[in-house]
């Protein structure tokens, strides 16, 4: 058959594969599934922004009540106002007042992928002292049994459940024409097996990319799952490449398994282990392997190191041993000035500094790990189809360990910044209080509430971009190098 011809072979085989209600009823349910998914994504999506919402409102909040008794304060009343209560003293509005939060925003495409979002915080509280074991504590995890069960999200139907549509439209093509006896009929043809397969499954390819990229597109727009994209324009058509390559790599697979010539029952049973194989068995696999290379650190020494800290501080000579130290290092003359020394907010920052140096070992082996556990996730995922797709999917929704990991180091480099900012002016007023006022409840003058570092969030574009080309690169490399397998094998009919 000559190459115009082939077309009208595409075309006729186009329109048996639309006439089919096994194609519909696929097509169907895959959009069923999509929906749903894109709906849990955004309802998601919305938590999230309601979390972070409400973390801006309680700073406001704590900022407003502190102008309030500022004002309040700063005029000749007999009221008595304890020290760790006063806004006008920087000890006080850090320690009562103060709502300071690291906040990790969803990206445009957040309702792609879950990811680790249910156990790991997008909002965490900065607090100072023993309460810091962890970067991400005051966090609750919820159901276990949900946990257990894992999200319906789209990067669930994306990867698990579209190449098993894929095998339902492309399983048995060629194999039941072989089982039927048709096959012998096609191949007395003028036509070789290479041009009746790429017609095959050339339609079926087609059917499933716009069914599936189509599906996702139509079940965000249902969904209000999209949010204005803000540059994000090229991050979402890589990824809607990536995808239709996925499902190229899947038709593929189909059409290579067809030339086996071993049946449709063979060639179903060999595809649903072959999405065994590469979505769950070599995932979990890579899991393992993912532990061992990056093993977690003990947890439960990191526990024990804060009990400890805790327990010396609280030895009476000793804490007074690490406070005189610590006020020796920050003010020189500290030692002739016991009542420095003894002031709460003095022994209260050498606390904290004396907790924060006893854990430093333990926080740099979490945060290495974090690190290292983005490392080898991102390199071992070019191992299976499935996993290189869902990652790309989580780095472009934002909820990667890679992204987390860069979220914890945030956290504790903005802990480390409001220390840096308060621990001056609790010195400076502890050395040379200033009251506001004689007769006024409020002790000092601090109202530098506005000067208060806010942090600064990140949403890494150029990362899920990245990561997102690798998918595409990775997938289609798959793609192409199961389709010439295919060509060699189907250089002749089978006898």
């Amino acid at each position: 058959m000559s190459v115009v011809r082939f077309p009208r072979l595409l075309s006729a085989e186009l329109r048996l594969v639309l006439r089919e209600r096994l194609t519909w009823a696929v097509l169907a349910a895959l959009l069923a599934a999509l929906c749903l998914a894109a709906w849990t994504g955004a309802e998601r999506v919305a938590r999230e922004r309601a979390a972070i919402a409400e973390a801006v409102g309680d700073t406001a909040r704590a900022v407003r009540e502190a102008r309030t008794a500022h004002k309040r304060y700063s005029r000749a009343s007999p009221i008595k106002v304890n020290y760790w209560q006063d806004p006008t003293d920087a000890f006080g509005f850090m320690t009562y007042f103060m709502a300071a939060y690291a906040v990790k925003p969803p990206t445009p495409l957040a309702s792609f992928a879950a990811g680790q979002s249910d156990v790991q915080p997008t909002v965490t509280k900065i607090s100072f002292g023993f309460s810091t074991v962890f970067d991400d504590t005051a966090y609750e995890l919820g159901s276990a049994a949900k946990l257990k069960l894992g999200p319906f999200d789209l990067a669930f139907v994306l990867v698990y459940l579209v190449p098993l549509a894929v095998i339902a439209l492309a399983g048995t093509r060629l194999s039941t024409e072989q089982d039927a006896g048709i096959l012998r009929m096609i191949a007395a043809q003028p036509v070789g097996p290479r041009r009746v397969a790429a017609a095959k499954f050339g339609a079926v390819a087609l059917v499933a990319v716009t069914g599936v990229v189509g599906g996702t597109g139509l079940a965000l727009v249902l969904a209000r799952g999209l949010e204005p994209l803000a540059g994000w324009e090229s991050t979402l058509a890589l990824l809607a490449a990536a995808l239709a390559a996925y499902v190229l790599f899947w038709v593929a697979a189909c059409a290579l398994v067809a030339s086996l010539w071993r049946g449709a029952v063979a060639a179903l049973a060999i595809l649903v282990l072959a999405w065994a194989g590469i979505t769950v068995v070599l995932p979990t696999g890579l899991g393992i392997a993912l532990d061992t290379l990056a093993p977690m650190p003990s947890r439960i020494a990191a526990i024990d190191a804060s009990r400890q800290a805790q327990a010396m501080f609280s030895t009476g000579e000793e804490g007074a041993r690490i406070t005189s130290a610590w006020a020796v290092r920050k003010v020189p003359d500290a030692a002739q000035r016991p009542d420095l020394v003894e002031a709460p907010e003095i022994k209260r920052l050498a606390r904290d500094a004396f907790y924060s140096e006893a854990l430093i070992s333990h926080r740099e082996a979490l945060r290495e790990h974090a690190l290292a556990a983005s490392f080898w996730s991102r390199r071992l995922a070019l191992l299976s189809p499935a996993t290189i797709l869902a990652l790309s999917l989580e780095a472009a929704a934002g909820t990667d360990a890679g992204r987390h990991a860069d979220f914890l180091t945030a956290s504790g480099a903005y802990r480390r910044q409001l220390r840096a900012f308060f621990e001056p002016r609790i010195l400076a007023q502890a050395i040379n209080p200033v009251p506001v006022c004689a007769g006024c409840p409020a002790r000092l003058d601090f109202d530098a509430y506005d000067a208060v570092p806010a942090f600064e969030p990140s949403i890494p574009r150029a990362s899920a971009e990245h990561q997102a080309l690798v998918a595409l690169g990775s997938l289609l490399a798959a793609a192409l190098l199961l389709t010439a397998l295919t060509d060699r094998r189907l250089a002749e009919w089978p006898s």
